[in-house]
């Protein structure tokens, strides 16, 4: 992650800078000579993908690097839609779906992803001194920031956890009404939503408490999660 390996946020904009470029030149057929952009430009040979959701990827990881706060539960949403539905647009384009209901499922599974993401490098961030949690979250739970940063765990972290990871939740369960009327092409990328909901239990599991180390044990059991779900035809 760019954000984590560069010391100045002006030295990350110069790097995302790279990738506009990188991304223009290459929808222009005349690609840089860079594997990822040699790797994109016979991609599209053989698909159809738009270059307005890289362009959102980069524009929204270009504004991580100040640090934005959040303030309220839309800021966790938008950066979800900026970042993980993004990429599952694309996935979708990749299959050569075109389905307004696949792409709602795909926005609210990528909110929950983006959801996700966020509690589950937490106690990474926090070791950064960086708080995602939204500011009308942690005043509700009277959470002091500095002293989460000084300590990890702190009265009301689990019931912020709960919410925040309530309303993950729910993304997935508006995500799956539209199921049934999703063609089948569109599950192999609406299948990113079944390691997000196992996060979610194995959160839940543990009473909210993202510190708690067994959270970080990789789940060996994900790829049959996602054989039966696909053999299913569900997520």
């Amino acid at each position: 992650m760019i954000r984590e390996s560069t010391t100045k946020p002006q030295l990350g904009n110069l790097r995302m800078q790279f990738w506009r470029e990188t991304i223009d030149k290459t929808f222009k057929g005349i690609p840089p000579q860079q594997p990822i952009a040699q790797v994109l430009y016979n991609s599209l040979e053989i698909c159809q993908l738009s270059p307005l959701f890289f362009k959102r990827i980069i524009d929204e990881r270009d504004a991580q690097l100040y640090d934005p706060p959040y303030i309220n539960n839309k800021d966790l949403e938008s950066y979800g839609e900026n970042t993980a539905s993004c990429l599952l647009y694309l996935h979708l384009q990749s299959l050569g779906v075109e389905d307004i209901q696949a792409d709602h499922a795909a926005s609210h599974i990528g909110k929950s992803i983006g959801i996700v993401t966020i509690l589950r490098g937490f106690p990474y961030l926090v070791s950064k001194r960086r708080m995602l949690l939204p500011s009308v979250i942690t005043s509700k739970y009277n959470i002091s920031q500095e002293e989460i940063f000084r300590q990890g765990p702190v009265k009301g972290l689990e019931d912020a956890i709960f919410e925040i990871a309530t309303l993950a939740h729910d993304h997935l369960l508006t995500a799956r009404t539209f199921l049934q009327s999703t063609p089948n092409q569109a599950l192999p990328a609406l299948l990113s939503a079944v390691p997000c909901d196992l996060y979610l239990k194995r959160l839940e599991k543990y009473n909210f408490n993202v510190f708690d180390p067994k959270l970080a044990i990789r789940n060996w059991k994900l790829p049959f999660y996602l054989w039966y779900n696909y053999n299913k035809g569900t997520f």
